[in-house]
């Protein structure tokens, strides 16, 4: 470790997520059972910052990966610091484009997509932490509207 530098500082995790919106309603994915973090919990498509790539370039590529789409990003909607690690994720309002709806689930990650009204995300089973924290501040809804 670099002189200076504390083990707070040595490794930080970047996700960055998409509120995926289409006529009201949002896409959510429920974690596979074979995953380690939070199997079963329900999740927005993103995933990790890797090296070299920016951060719409990984909403992108994530988001092809996990459910076969093509989103255009609207806006940032905000950040959100995870409480059980060391962990932020950026968060943006997204829509499908071209006329493709149906989602691909990349095997192994996801076993379940569905599209769902936000009022709903609280009563469809266990969210993923950094979700159900997006919920409790409004920010899944003003990513909606």
């Amino acid at each position: 470790m670099p002189l200076g530098r504390t083990m707070a500082e040595a490794q930080f995790w970047i996700g960055v997520h998409g509120v995926i919106a289409e006529g009201g309603r949002i896409l959510v994915l429920r974690r596979a059972p074979r995953l380690v973090y939070r199997p079963g919990r329900w999740d927005l498509p993103g995933g990790h910052l890797s090296l070299g790539e920016t951060i719409e370039q990984c909403l992108h590529r994530e988001v092809a990966e996990e459910t076969g789409l093509t989103v255009g990003i609207d806006r940032l909607v905000g950040l959100n610091q995870a409480i059980d690690g060391p962990y932020v994720q950026v968060i943006y309002a997204c829509k499908p484009l071209g006329e493709r709806r149906t989602v691909q689930l990349c095997a192994g990650e996801h076993d379940e997509a569905r599209w769902i009204e936000p009022d709903a995300l609280a009563r469809i089973g266990e969210l993923i932490p950094y979700l159900a924290a997006l919920l409790r501040r409004g920010m899944i809804h003003s990513a909606v509207t």
